[in-house]
C-alpha cells in the first residue's frame, strides 16, 4: 500500500525532526523556534506548490485556514515546550494517543470511524503508556500513570496529541477544498504570520536568536516539509485515523534516537512501552 510507505517515511522524518527541535531549543525562546520552524517548512514546500499550480479554492478552505492557524500556534507552543522539558524518548511516544482521540474527533468532523474492534488497540495504547514508566511501580501500582500527570513534558505532549486529532481533520477538509501542497504551504505560512508579532513583542532577543541554531532549524523545516507532503498525499488515499496511526511509528524511532544520540536512560522500558503503543496504533488502524 503506497500510503503506508509514505507514512513510514514521514514517521522517520518526524522522529529526526523532533531530535533537531530538541537540539534547537537550547538557549532559544520557544516562540522563536516555532516561528522559524513554521516559516522554513512553508518556504521549502512553496516551490513545489507553485509548480503544481494554484488550485481553485472554496469558502470552506478559508474557514479551515482561519481555524488551523491559531490552533497550530497553541499546539506548536506546547510541542516545543514538551521537548524542552523532558527526554525525547519519554515525550514523543505520547503522540501515539492521537489515534485514540481521533476515534472521537473524526466521526464528529468527517464521519470517519474504524470498527469497534479497534478498542483492543486502545487498551494496548494504555498498556504501553504504563510500561514506559514501569520502574516507578515500586512506589505504587498506579505510579506510572501518576508520573505522566506530574511531569509537564509528557503531559504537554498528550495535550498536543489531542489538538493534532482536531487539526488532522481540518487538514483533510482544507486539502479537499484546495490541493495537498497548496494547503500545507498556506497552513504553515499563515501560522508563521500569526507568530511574527508574538516573537517581536514577547521575546527578549527577537528574531535574531534563531541564528544561534540555524542548521537545526533549517533541518526541522526540511524534515517537516517531507513529513507533510507524505501525510497530505496519504490523506487523499485513506481515512485520517489510519494515516495518523502509521505516522505514530515515530514513537519507536524517537526512543531509539533519544538513546543513541542524546544518551537518554531507561531505554528498555521506554522502547517496550513505545512498541506496545505502536502495536495498539496498528490494531486500531488495521483491525478497527
Amino acid at each position: 500500500m503506497t500510503w503506508v510507505l509514505l507514512m513510514l517515511i514521514a514517521a522517520f522524518c518526524q522522529a529526526v525532526k523532533d531530535l533537531c527541535l530538541k537540539r534547537s531549543v537550547a538557549g532559544v525562546d520557544g516562540l522563536a523556534v516555532v516561528w522559524a520552524y513554521c516559516l522554513t517548512t512553508a518556504l521549502f514546500i512553496a516551490p513545489f506548490a507553485l509548480r503544481e499550480g494554484i488550485p481553485q479554492v472554496t469558502p470552506v478552505f478559508w474557514i479551515s485556514l482561519a481555524c488551523t492557524g491559531p490552533l497550530a500556534v497553541v499546539t506548536f507552543h506546547f510541542y516545543v515546550k514538551s521537548l524542552e522539558l523532558s527526554d525525547l524518548s519519554l515525550s514523543a511516544p505520547m503522540l501515539t494517543a492521537t489515534p485514540l482521540f481521533l476515534l472521537l474527533t473524526s466521526p464528529l468532523m468527517l464521519g470517519e470511524f474504524p470498527d469497534v474492534m479497534g478498542l483492543v488497540g486502545i487498551l494496548t495504547l494504555v498498556a504501553g503508556s504504563y510500561v514506559m514508566n514501569l520502574s516507578r511501580m515500586k512506589h505504587g501500582v498506579f505510579e506510572p500513570f501518576k508520573a505522566l500527570v506530574r511531569e509537564r513534558g509528557p503531559r504537554y505532549m498528550l495535550l498536543v496529541a489531542f489538538l493534532w486529532s482536531v487539526s488532522a481533520n481540518i487538514d483533510k477538509i482544507g486539502l479537499r477544498n484546495s490541493s495537498p501542497l497548496f494547503w500545507i504551504t498556506c497552513a504553515f505560512g499563515f501560522t508563521a504570520l500569526l507568530l511574527t508579532p508574538l516573537v517581536w513583542r514577547r521575546t527578549h532577543r527577537g528574531f535574531a536568536q534563531v541564528l544561534e541554531a540555524p542548521w537545526y532549524l533549517l533541518a526541522t523545516g526540511l524534515l517537516e516539509a517531507v513529513t507533510c507532503i507524505g501525510q497530505m498525499q496519504a490523506l487523499t488515499m485513506t481515512i485520517v485515523p489510519y494515516v495518523i496511526a502509521v505516522k505514530r511509528m515515530s514513537a519507536v524511532f524517537a526512543v531509539l534516537l533519544g538513546w543513541l544520540v542524546l544518551r537518554e536512560g531507561s531505554v528498555r522500558e521506554r522502547l517496550a512501552g513505545a512498541a506496545l503503543m505502536v502495536l495498539g496504533v496498528f490494531l486500531i488502524a488495521f483491525l478497527g
